[in-house]
């Protein structure tokens, strides 16, 4: 756990953008943080985005009121969880909805940087990648939707995984078992986990 500067928080489509300086191990695609907030709670956070040439992390917040609770400076775990893995893939595509895009632009962003053909279908939001002419056929679904809509999801459950957010996270590490889902913990086999381990 260390301290980071906040160097920028603003709000673009009703989503708080934080920027944190001097964060130093990058990413990989999939991966997420946790925000501590001593003697209250430990967030985990997807990761938006890394520029990796001025060690800069890019974090998206919903809430309005843990926004407020980021000051100038902020305690990070991480990166945590489980990366993607590519191998393999020639076409991916991502499935978002309304705020919850921001889960999939690095996801996305390292798949299309690795020469992965790359599509984006974004309900009541925006990202900047064609629309797929067919999402059976790619090779690896991304997800990230109210869990409501997963039911109603018709996309191939083997090669689909989902940003899981609806679990509760504590230690973040696989130590306390709180995240456990069908048998696997969302901290350690996540935050993508495939949709069929998620809904029956």
């Amino acid at each position: 756990m260390i301290y980071y500067e906040v160097i920028e928080k603003k709000i673009i489509d009703n989503v708080y953008e934080i920027k944190i300086a001097n964060f130093n191990v990058k990413p990989k695609a999939g991966q997420y943080v946790s925000l501590i907030l001593p003697s209250k709670a430990e967030i985990p956070l997807g990761v938006g985005d890394y520029d990796e040439g001025n060690n800069k992390l890019k974090l998206y917040v919903e809430s309005e009121n843990l926004a407020n609770e980021i000051g100038k400076r902020v305690i990070l775990k991480g990166p945590l969880g489980k990366p993607l893995d590519f191998t393999n893939v020639r076409t991916i595509v991502g499935i978002a909805y309304g705020k919850l895009y921001h889960d999939l632009l690095y996801p996305l962003k390292i798949a299309y940087q690795n020469k992965i053909e790359t599509f984006a279908k974004c309900i009541d939001c925006k990202l900047n990648y064609d629309e797929p002419r067919s999402i059976e056929d790619a090779d690896l679904i991304l997800v990230s939707a109210p869990l409501q809509l997963l039911y109603g999801l018709k996309v191939p459950r083997k090669k689909t995984l989902v940003f899981n957010r609806w679990v509760k996270m504590n230690c973040n590490l696989g130590v306390c078992g709180v995240c456990e889902v069908k048998g696997k913990l969302t901290c350690i086999d996540g935050p993508f986990m495939r949709l069929d381990d998620l809904v029956d």
